[in-house]
Formats: structure tokens, sequence, C-alpha cells
């Protein structure tokens, strides 16, 4: 499937591409380490995150149709974007809607940029991947100290686990809201500094390169040759675990815990992952290791990244 340009059209084609994504990769099924159809953790669920991914809908929808209506007036700077107030408003659904905590606030941090600079395309009719790039990059440039705000502000609001402490603008310190108030701390400072910690701030440091250049063409080949939409979504997956330490492994875990999980997920990967009945097999017991420590070993970050290839397949042409 051919990447160059983006083939919806309207307004309703990208929401249905937000929604598909969170839910496709929610639906993945056997994913290691992760809630799926079959396994729940003690108090969050599969239906959990499928209601988190329904609630947070009709905000991404609001956000599209203020950037489609302020675009005309405003193509020189993205800061209108507010890429904090999504971060926020979403999140505040997401946790309204449902009782298993923080279920998709990955979905939303990693969708964010993607559906802005998607709408940014169709709102000027320049739908070339180097477009929707450029945009996605400017976006993230143009982002300012309030984003920031709203984004701590968010993940307070979750109370996400393995966050860890850092000496300056420490989340869990209630003065480093006024302390990146008072250093001018734009979005893209606050995910450089912590871009060696965390995936998701390594992919908006470097423009999304993983989800692009990693993830996307691999999805798009695993489909061609399968057919098989959860065959594409779990080797996906595998092969994105098999690239990159997951960070909220390493967060809860520790990095030689992640590493060990890196190489099992290689492992299958170089057995075709879920595509042969073998494969299929092996990805099950891997999944079963990984469950066995109730959590600690979730490639969450992983799954995360997954939402934004999916919503750039379905953005760039996916049918299945």
């Amino acid at each position: 499937m051919s990447i160059q340009q983006i083939k919806i059209d309207s307004l309703n084609d990208l929401f249905r591409c937000i929604g598909l994504s969170s839910l496709l990769e929610i639906s993945g099924w056997p994913k290691p380490g992760n809630v799926h159809r079959t396994i729940n953790f003690l108090d969050t669920r599969y239906e959990h995150f499928i209601a988190g991914a329904v609630a947070i809908q009709p905000v991404f929808y609001d956000f599209c149709k203020r950037i489609w209506e302020n675009v005309p007036k405003n193509n020189k700077s993205f800061e209108f974007v507010n890429l904090g107030q999504l971060f926020y408003e979403a999140t505040e659904a997401m946790m309204n809607w449902q009782c298993g905590g923080n279920v998709i606030l990955g979905h939303i941090l990693i969708l964010a940029p993607l559906v802005a600079s998607a709408t940014i395309c169709l709102a000027m009719n320049r739908k070339l991947y180097d477009d929707f790039q450029y945009y996605l990059r400017k976006i993230i440039d143009d982002a300012n100290v309030k984003d920031t705000i709203l984004l701590y502000k968010a993940i307070k609001s979750c109370n996400p686990g393995g966050l860890g402490h850092r000496v300056k603008y420490d989340i869990t310190n209630e003065g480093s809201i006024n302390e990146l108030q008072k250093d001018n701390v734009t979005l893209k400072k606050i995910f450089e500094i912590s871009k060696n910690d965390d995936l998701i701030s390594q992919e908006y440091f470097s423009g999304f390169s993983i989800t692009l250049e990693k993830g996307l063409p691999y999805f798009n080949a695993t489909f061609e040759k399968f057919r098989d939409i959860n065959i594409a979504t779990v080797n996906t997956y595998l092969k994105l675990l098999s690239e990159f330490e997951d960070t909220l492994i390493i967060r809860k875990s520790g990095k030689d815990a992640a590493i060990r999980v890196k190489n099992l997920a290689k492992k299958v990967i170089g057995m075709n992952g879920i595509a042969t009945k073998r494969g299929l097999r092996l990805v099950r017991e891997f999944d079963m290791e990984l469950q066995k420590e109730k959590g600690k070993l979730n490639p969450g970050t992983t799954a995360d990244i997954l939402t934004g290839v999916i919503f750039c397949a379905l953005l760039f042409g996916l049918k299945f």
C-alpha cells in the first residue's frame, strides 16, 4: 500500500480513523503483556479500554473542528492547535467514563499531533506524505508552555503508575507547574528532557520516527502479505517490542526486565509472530509469561505507539 498521500477526503472519515485506530489496537489478540480480549488485570478490564476509547471521540471531534475553522487565518503558526487542551479534556473524558483508571492516556498523547496534522492537511488540501510530516513537526515546534502545563495536569489527573522522579520539573512536585511557567518550558522542550526515559517523548522530539519510519512500513507490508488486520496489528506490536525497550516496563520493573521482554519478542517475531500455528502458540506462551507479573511487564508504551501506526495506515488508505 502506498503512503505517498492521504486517501481520505473529509473530517467524518478522519473521525472514523481516530476511533478505529484505538479500537483495533485494544482488540489486537494476543498482544503479550497487555490487557486484551481474553486477559484482564485485577482492576482494569478490556471493557474499560473500550469505554475510554469511545469516551474521547467527542473531544477529538471538537479538536478537529476547531483546527479546521482556524487554519485559514492561522497557517503561519500552529500555536492555536492547543495540544494541551486536547490532552486535558480527553483525559477527563477517559477517566469519567470508566472505572479502570488510566487506560489510554498514551493513545491520547500519540494521536493528538497526528490527528492535528491530518486535519490541517485536509483543510488546506495538501495531502502529500511530506505535507503531513511537515505539519506534524511544526505543530509540535509551535506548542507553548500552556500546552506543557495542561499536559502535566492531564497526567496528574489520571495518576499513571511508575512515573519515577526527576530533579527538575518533577510531575509529582506541587511546585513543578510554577517552574514550567517561570522557565517557559515548551512542549517540545519537556519532551526533549524526557526523551531518553519515555518512548512517547522520543516520538515527539523526533517527529514520530518510530511510528512513521519503523511501524507504518512494517504494518503495511505485513497486512499486504497476510491480508489479516489482527496479524498486522499483533505482529507490528511484536516487531516494535523487539527493537525498542518498552519504557513503561523500565519504569515499573527496570531496564533488565525490558531487555528480557525485547529478546523474547525477537524470538517470536523471528518465527512470523501469530501468522503461523507454531508462532501463535509461542506468542500465547510469551503472553502467559508476562502476565505472571500482574502488569509489571506490560509493554503499554509500545501499544500506544501502535495506535499511531494504525491511525496512519488508515489515513493513507488501509482497507481491511
